[in-house]
């Protein structure tokens, strides 16, 4: 899936509530001159990783800005950074999605650290994700986070630090994006949109991935797509036969619809179990979700719910289409 916390090049929109105290706090750092020479960003998919990296490096560079206050976004600095080609900042990023970033792109980046400086307030490389950074790419990293060019700034974002080499890690300053309470998230999505019906369901939708919710909201595209996975997955709750089923799992991108497959099996099991609905169950069919659940029972449940982490896994690989639905299809079928 592509990047949801930011698209490279773009002004930042107005910071969500819980992003913006952090980012107070980095820019007075910053002013300050005690800004980390590495900052590792961490939190879930869709919290807004990038929104908050780039909001720091923004606010820094700004020529109207002061204090902690964010960037203007008129500025030559500001629309440099809306072009992607201010000479003080780097993004470096896999070159497909879900690719490895490796070491030549690292020193290249790292190279760019050493040889730029028109003296302003901040150099940045920022790395997203850093997660996708292979061994060799990691230890050339290492090397400049050990000794840094003066000025020099390294973003790191990460949804799994933990993928990271301890020696990364220990070099950069932690910051974590901590999921927002979902009152706050409904307030801010609220302001986002006119369809306030919509909002907790766009919510359950992105698997509590707050800038997905918006997206869902405020972008026709991401509304019907999970519109079609919708109907897929509630479609495979009373599926007749295989070939159905298999060829239903094909209208859809497999890393978007296997997380809320998995979703969909955790809330038949809380249904089977509990006998209540969380948020995302909310939006099938109750007594088709309850028909589903008793018919696999609460074992085969765990056991699907489990194995859709496999299927997620995998979605990456190059496997035949064809053949891993009908494995999807044949596994959700059998009772």
């Amino acid at each position: 899936m592509a990047n949801q916390d930011h698209a490279p090049g773009r002004l930042m929109p107005i910071q969500p509530p819980w992003l913006e105290p952090i980012r107070k706090r980095l820019v007075r750092r910053g002013r300050d001159g005690r800004l980390p020479s590495g900052i590792l960003i961490t939190g879930s998919p869709g919290l807004g990783k990038a929104l908050l990296t780039t909001g720091v490096v923004q606010s820094l560079l700004c020529q109207r800005a002061s204090g902690n206050e964010p960037a203007c976004s008129e500025c030559n600095a500001c629309r440099s950074l809306e072009g992607g080609v201010h000479p003080e900042v780097r993004l470096l990023e896999p070159a497909e999605p879900g690719k490895d970033i490796l070491v030549d792109a690292v020193r290249d980046a790292t190279e760019f650290l050493t040889l730029s400086g028109s003296g302003g307030a901040l150099r940045a490389l920022i790395i997203r994700p850093a997660d996708a950074l292979n061994v060799n790419a990691a230890n050339a990293l290492l090397k400049t986070l050990e000794e840094p060019p003066a000025g020099a700034t390294l973003f790191l974002e990460a949804a799994r630090p933990a993928s990271l080499p301890a020696t990364i890690r220990s070099r950069c300053q932690q910051v974590d994006v901590v999921s927002p309470s979902i009152e706050q998230v409904h307030e801010w999505l609220a302001a986002e949109t006119d369809q306030h019906e919509r909002v907790a369901e766009a919510y359950a939708a992105s698997l509590n991935r707050p800038l997905l919710a918006r997206e869902i909201l405020t972008d026709s595209a991401a509304l019907e797509a999970w519109e079609t996975d919708r109907q897929i997955l509630t479609g495979l709750l009373n599926a007749a036969d295989l070939h159905s089923s298999a060829a239903a799992l094909q209208r859809s991108v497999p890393e978007r619809l296997l997380p809320r497959l998995q979703a969909l099996l955790l809330s038949a099991q809380r249904l089977l179990l509990a006998g209540q609905l969380d948020a995302f169950g909310e939006q099938f069919p109750r007594d088709r979700l309850l028909d589903f659940a008793r018919a696999r029972g609460a074992r085969r449940l765990a056991w699907l719910a489990q194995q859709s982490l496999e299927w997620q896994r995998q979605s990456g690989a190059n496997l035949n289409p064809a053949l891993r639905s009908e494995t999807i299809a044949l596994a959700l079928g059998r009772r």
